[in-house]
């Protein structure tokens, strides 16, 4: 009861204040002075529930197209964390190649990928992974590479072989670098997606929002507009809701130890 207590006193202020906002901005669009490409949050509701049917077919493919390249960022940022770890000397290197490839504007990557690979799923997962891979691999890289130190030489000291050294020091000391990147990946991971479906798909929340903007749908593309920071949102807040898990077990585990 203390952490939900605690949770709904954190969530309070950001809520008012977004209620205060939707109230102004109610306000001003029923004043008559708000421009006709605005639409009233009252009215963005009201189509957000009766169109929820095709709203929600498509979200479903960008939800599937989010959560597939994110979960494939993580596992290559895991993997090449595992083999910094190993070899120590490419580090550098590695972070190097990760930073080259963030600096590539998607917009202008994905076309090719597309023209590459089609315009199926399997181009939109591509640019998604690719999107949220650079904050993944910084944070996998530097926290396992993080246990040093007056820990690393304890270990040392007590003649731990290296999967103790890994399960015991580098991992628990990771596990905060990789939900810090994972706080930043997994809002990208929508972003991604829809950058995909802007760059060519037949279905998507991507594809929704272009077709209201272009059809002149105000009340649909503000719609979309909302859902899409809704679920980058409660894409952040899974990830802390994992975090406070991870840290409660780890705790847990600590004590029984």
């Amino acid at each position: 009861m203390d952490r939900l207590s605690v949770a709904l006193r954190n969530s309070l202020p950001p809520l008012l204040l977004l209620a205060a906002l939707a109230l102004l901005l109610e306000g001003y669009v029923g004043s008559g002075a708000a421009p006709s490409t605005v639409a009233a949050p009252s009215t963005v509701l009201q189509t957000i529930w009766t169109e929820r049917g095709d709203i929600w077919r498509a979200i479903e493919p960008t939800l599937l197209t989010a959560s597939t390249g994110f979960i494939l960022a993580t596992l290559i940022a895991l993997g090449l964390g595992l083999v910094v770890y190993a070899f120590r000397q490419i580090e550098t290197g590695v972070l190097a190649m990760a930073a080259v490839l963030t600096s590539i504007p998607m917009i202008a990557l994905a076309p090719a990928l597309i023209t590459l690979m089609g315009m199926g799923l399997g181009a939109r997962i591509a640019i998604t992974t690719i999107i949220c891979a650079f904050p993944m691999i910084v944070a996998a890289v530097q926290g396992l590479s993080a246990s040093s130190g007056a820990a690393s030489e304890l270990f040392t000291v007590l003649a731990a072989n290296p999967w103790q050294r890994f399960r015991l020091l580098a991992l628990p000391t990771a596990l905060p670098y990789l939900f810090l990147g994972a706080k930043i990946a997994a809002p990208l991971a929508l972003l991604g997606s829809l950058i995909a479906e802007w760059t060519g798909a037949e279905d998507g929340l991507g594809v929704y929002m272009l077709t209201s903007m272009f059809g002149l749908h105000i009340a649909q593309l503000w719609a979309s507009v909302a859902l899409t920071c809704v679920i980058s949102m409660a894409a952040y807040g899974l990830v802390v809701a994992a975090e406070r898990l991870a840290v409660s077990g780890a705790v847990v585990a600590e004590a029984g130890a």
